[in-house]
């Protein structure tokens, strides 16, 4: 069941819009102040909670030295449609009496004044403008809309407090998204709404489009006042996308704080030109694994961190780039297994100890133990937060291009397997070639056989009667020849 939220308000004079309705509770009046003033005395309360008695019968709640008290009004609505921005008089008890509010402003450029009162019986609503109040929210509330199922805010626009419908909300009878909004413009987006007075409000049904939208844009567009706000689904996403940007940008400061650190100490033209190329060439997956391996030799001795070893190190790098491609960064291998490698610091080392064995073609790397796991084969990937898996981009590749080594290879299945579709029509044309062979050679064999019977019991002929038939037409052939 739906709970009535207790909004703060702001209570407004159609008259002076720029002055709101303030409570002095020292001398139980009311006062018409400008809304851009700062209230320092705190026996002037400007922001109230409206809590529902009866239909027309208020609490007028106010906090005032740390307490909530609350004042009796009464208030007299435009209108009854709960769907109307709600207009209203208010009305004081005093003793046996009701006392009407009253502003006293001539126009609409007005300044702060005690508001009046007047003496009256409770009647109709009194459509003059010193008498009209309206509520805002003191913090302001977007105005969301629901369409096609989508939610969207409606640029420009605020949604207009309805102490009816909040109550009628209460009781569960009414969706949250068949509202009033009114054009706010203290907004920076306002400037989208026509400045007409059809404008000023908008009442909107769930899931139904209103035409003045379109009407009310500058720009004349179905959905030119709205913004769709995304589903919590879009928003992971969006959130992912976000941090691997991120996440990205710190590897790549990372990655160039470390080259640049080692360039200066041992850098030269050589060790510059491997860096172009890794800028190059690398993938962004592979990066990561580059800043690793740079940031393992950066904390190396002295002793062994020398230029020919840093060249060494970007040589290698390069070429592993080349000859693996990451089949999963949060993956791990499921297929044949070769063997296991314990202390292996980084990729780059399970990929040199990979390399070192004919049959490994796919290898996972536990960088939380440490461990290389090298395969023949990787039917499968199997989801492993610690783990990373690399594949050979061609069995041809292994330490540079190696025909000895891709002929032990040979046999490694591809990553990904053939599709089963050619695999079906493979073998299709496979049958079909070995009948079409086997029938060729059955007439072959039968045909040499005859042959050497017709030797062996020595019925062969010379066929020399078949120049008979080409020479004399009525000849007729005797004898069967192979």
């Amino acid at each position: 069941m739906k709970t009535n939220k207790n909004y703060l308000y702001i209570i407004k004079n159609v008259k002076s819009p720029e002055l709101i309705l303030v409570y002095n509770v020292s001398n139980n009046n009311f006062i018409l102040l400008d809304k851009n003033k700062m209230i320092i005395n705190d026996n002037y309360i400007s922001n109230f909670e409206l809590h529902y008695i009866t239909e027309h019968d208020f609490n007028l709640v106010y906090t005032y030295n740390n307490n909530k008290y609350k004042k009796p009004i009464t208030i007299v609505f435009s209108s009854k449609n709960h769907e109307n921005p709600l207009l209203f008089n208010i009305y004081t008890k005093n003793n046996n009496s009701y006392q009407i509010l009253k502003s006293n402003c001539e126009n609409i450029l007005c300044s702060t004044h005690y508001v009046k009162t007047k003496t009256s019986k409770v009647n109709t609503f009194n459509k003059k403008s010193a008498y009209v109040f309206y509520l805002s929210y003191k913090n302001l509330l977007p105005c969301r809309i629901r369409l096609n199922n989508d939610l969207f805010n409606v640029l420009g626009y605020t949604k207009t407090p309805n102490i009816l419908n909040n109550q009628k909300n209460k009781n569960n009878q009414s969706d949250d998204y068949n509202i009033t909004c009114d054009v706010n413009r203290d907004l920076h987006n306002s400037y989208k709404v026509k400045y007409t007075n059809k404008c000023k409000y908008i009442n909107f049904k769930d899931n139904i489009y209103n035409n003045k939208l379109e009407d009310c844009s500058i720009i004349k567009k179905k959905y030119g006042l709205l913004n769709r706000i995304p589903k919590i689904s879009e928003i992971f996403t969006q959130l992912l996308k976000k941090n691997t940007l991120v996440k990205a940008g710190k590897v790549n400061r990372k990655l160039n704080k470390i080259k640049n650190k080692l360039d200066d100490k041992l850098g030269d033209n050589e060790t510059r030109e491997y860096n172009d190329k890794l800028k190059n060439t690398i993938t962004p997956e592979y990066k990561e694994v580059l800043g690793t391996v740079l940031e393992d030799f950066s904390n190396l001795d002295d002793d062994k961190k020398t230029a020919q070893e840093y060249k060494k190190l970007l040589k290698k790098l390069y070429e592993n780039s080349k000859e693996y491609k990451l089949l999963g960064k949060y993956k791990m291998c499921k297929g044949v297994k070769l063997t296991n490698v314990c202390n292996i610091e980084n990729v780059v080392e399970c990929q040199d100890k990979c390399n070192q064995i004919h049959d490994c073609a796919h290898l996972s790397y536990d960088r939380k133990k440490k461990v290389c796991k090298l395969f023949n084969t990787c039917k499968t990937m199997k989801n492993d937060y610690n783990h990373m898996s690399y594949s050979k981009k061609s069995i041809l590749r292994n330490n540079g291009y190696n025909l000895y080594n891709s002929y032990l290879l040979h046999q490694n299945t591809p990553i990904p397997e053939m599709p089963l579709f050619i695999r079906i029509m493979m073998f299709i044309c496979g049958t079909v070639i070995v009948i079409i062979l086997s029938i060729l050679f059955f007439r072959l064999f039968k045909i040499l056989i005859k042959f050497i019977l017709c030797f062996y019991y020595d019925t062969c002929y010379s066929p020399t009667e078949l120049l008979n038939i080409f020479l004399f037409k009525d000849a007729e052939v005797q004898k069967r020849y192979i």
